[in-house]
């Protein structure tokens, strides 16, 4: 079987690559946003930036879920800030354009309101949504059905109660910080990969999912939520290795060889999405 070439370095260490990979990669997947649990009441809303793409979810007076793209009709400037919370009306903060909780537009000041308040081309951005093992997913391009997600279902998540949840932020690009989850696993348990940017646990008692999300093409968060009797996870090394990957990677032409299955697996579809863009 013929060896791949290797991937070029600008690939881990430009910007470049990473708007390339936010309309290849990111518009194009099932990306998580939250636990279904943070976003369960009426008004309540969480809202991140995933790939580069601002994106919200909130739940309206019937309990439904509903996901939009964070950007106002009026200007393209965001309507929530990154995090979470609850509010009575989506109202954009620089021009007061308002919506329901459904995305559609209610009104705004007469200095900012559109000639046509019945185009439906002033409704917030609707995007896919679905929940899968008690995680909430939403879907930026043509979704076709809910996606299937085994590692989720492999960890057992729904079999624990959540425990608890911690943020790790890495200075490094979101590839670097996969691959060096993906070389190690926790000491007694099991770890599987969910491209593009999903890593679960298993262990006998417990389940982490680790929502890696790319903030930047060299900053990286990763929310772990805990199931179960699982701790706080340790990702000291994970760290280490992303950052000293991402250094080196100044001088470098190409990406250093890696015997790794699981990371030569995952340069190969980031080769494929680079190609096809």
């Amino acid at each position: 079987m013929p060896i791949a070439p290797p991937l070029p370095a600008a690939l881990y260490a430009g910007a470049e690559a990473f708007q390339r990979e936010r309309r290849s990669i990111f518009a194009s997947a099932w990306l998580m946003l939250a636990r279904a649990d943070q976003v369960r009441e009426p008004g309540q809303y969480i809202a991140q930036s995933l790939g580069g793409w601002p994106i919200f979810a909130i739940v309206d007076d019937s309990g439904r879920k509903s996901g939009f793209r964070n950007v106002c009709r009026h200007q393209g400037l965001p309507i929530f800030d990154t995090g979470s919370g609850r509010c009575a009306e989506i109202r954009c903060r620089y021009h007061g354009w308002s919506y329901d909780a459904s995305g559609c537009f209610r009104g705004a000041p007469p200095q900012s309101a559109p000639a046509d308040v019945a185009d439906p081309l002033h409704n917030l951005q609707r995007i896919a949504t679905a929940e899968i093992c008690g995680q909430l997913f939403v879907h930026l391009g043509e979704a076709t059905g809910a996606p299937a997600l085994p590692v989720l279902a492999a960890a057992d998540v729904e079999r624990f109660a959540f425990s608890g949840e911690s943020v790790s932020d890495i200075d490094a690009n979101w590839k670097l910080v996969v691959e060096a989850m993906l070389r190690t696993a926790p000491s007694a348990g099991s770890r599987a990969f969910e491209w593009p940017a999903l890593v679960a646990d298993a262990m006998p008692d417990a389940a982490v999912v680790h929502q890696i999300i790319p903030r930047a093409f060299q900053r990286t968060r990763i929310q772990h939520h805990r199931y179960g009797g699982a701790e706080a996870p340790e990702i000291a090394a994970v760290r280490e290795a992303a950052v000293a990957a991402q250094a080196a990677l100044t001088q470098a032409v190409e990406m250093p060889p890696d015997e790794n299955a699981a990371v030569a697996a995952f340069r190969e579809r980031i080769r494929r999405a680079h190609l096809a863009n």
